[in-house]
């Protein structure tokens, strides 16, 4: 069998449904004998099903009846007919077929829109787009330079299922989140997808921030001035929550466990004597 051989996969994936509508297990070595293969074939199917967000099945309760995800609806709906980095990208997080599409083209867009910017030298301008409001006029070419190196390094981080590496990675992601509604208004008006479908697939996108474990990030848009990011910072709350140093000099500083390599900036202690020579 090809690794996403429709015949095949749709079998387990509408036995699963089969299962979850009966409140019953699915039975593998059934399904295995109804097919004519071994149970070890149907198991690493159903397996690779689950790997990749189209069936849910609990690892505490084996005897629980399983889960067709709407991903899985929308694969059997669609007769196997999705690109395969749709099926990879992101399986954990963002459950459904069109968000996971719909960030993977507008993160490829968010890149290119950048590295037109700056071939056409209108790179502060465009990073300045992109930027929380308060925070617009404080973003030179360094900073622009580097919310474009974020842009380049968030996708890849998002392409491999890890979250953001920095700040300014953050407040990327959150204009990728917002791009994705002109996907949905691209792909309606094709007629690719249905009315049906738009909401559910942009509260998908959403679960970007699942990944990162918060959305905190959001506050920066909410600011008034850059100063209001120092307050934050002051706050008992935010300390207590572990909310990150949102401060303009701190966007690059790279998040606990991330290595501070190519656009991430190492902290300086504030103690620190400046280097000599």
């Amino acid at each position: 069998m090809t690794p996403w051989d429709f015949e095949q996969i749709g079998a387990a994936l509408a036995a699963t449904g089969i299962a979850e509508a009966a409140e019953e297990p699915l039975d593998v070595a059934a399904l295995a004998a109804e097919r004519g293969e071994s149970p070890g074939v149907v198991g690493e199917i159903v397996a690779t099903l689950r790997a990749h967000g189209l069936v849910l099945l609990s690892e505490e309760e084996p005897d629980a009846p399983p889960i067709l995800t709407r991903e899985g609806s929308q694969y059997l709906d669609r007769r196997g007919r999705v690109e395969p980095d749709v099926l990879c990208f992101l399986p954990r997080y963002v459950d459904d077929l069109n968000a996971r599409a719909a960030l993977i083209e507008e993160g490829a867009i968010l890149v290119e829109e950048f590295r037109a910017a700056i071939l056409d030298g209108r790179l502060v301008d465009h990073a300045r787009g992109l930027a929380p409001p308060a925070f617009v006029d404080a973003v030179d070419g360094r900073i622009a330079l580097g919310l474009f190196a974020a842009a380049v390094a968030l996708m890849a981080r998002l392409s491999s299922g890890r979250a953001a590496g920095c700040t300014a990675e953050e407040i990327i992601a959150v204009s990728l989140i917002d791009h994705c509604g002109a996907w949905f208004e691209r792909e309606l008006d094709r007629g690719s997808i249905g009315a049906a479908d738009v909401r559910p697939g942009l509260d998908a996108v959403r679960g970007v921030y699942s990944l990162f474990q918060d959305d905190d990030v959001l506050d920066l848009f909410e600011m008034e001035e850059p100063a209001d990011a120092a307050l934050a910072g002051h706050s008992s709350l935010n300390r207590m929550t572990g909310v990150v140093d949102q401060r303009l000099e701190a966007w690059f500083r790279p998040f606990g466990g991330v290595t501070a390599a190519g656009h991430l900036e190492k902290a300086v202690p504030e103690s620190a004597d400046p280097p000599v020579g």
